[in-house]
């Protein structure tokens, strides 16, 4: 049997051999995804799971001056520069999406961002660790 395909214009010599291969290269594609979606799974439990057994006091009151560090530092950024911040780190939605949203352009949005990335990377070298 000859089957035209929508490719190109060969003829399909060998159509349950073709299938075949089809359903076999698609098939172990998928199984290789699916591996690697299970172990990137796992290596995310392991690093989620890791950090809730060992934390000691210190660690705790570090984490504790950090976010009063970063929420100090947020709080004294121009508010639409930390709302621009927060739908970005926060919401995930992408500088195209946050500039239809405030009326302004990509450019403005990476400003916006920039500053408050700047800002607390100097409060976070201002700890005293």
């Amino acid at each position: 049997m000859k089957v035209q395909t929508a490719v190109s214009d060969q003829n399909i010599e060998n159509l349950a051999g073709y299938v075949h291969r089809t359903l076999s290269n698609t098939t172990l594609d998928h199984l290789r995804r699916e591996k690697r979606r299970r172990e990137i799974d796992a290596e995310v439990q392991d690093i989620l799971s890791e950090g809730t057994y060992d934390i000691s006091p210190e660690r705790a009151v570090m984490a504790r001056e950090m976010l009063e560090v970063v929420t100090e530092a947020l709080n004294a950024m121009p508010e639409r520069s930390r709302r621009i911040f927060l739908m970005n780190r926060i919401d995930g939605l992408s500088h195209r999406k946050i500039a239809a949203l405030e009326g302004i352009s990509e450019e403005a949005v990476y400003y916006h961002i920039r500053r408050v990335l700047e800002r607390l990377a100097t409060a976070r070298a201002e700890l005293e660790w």
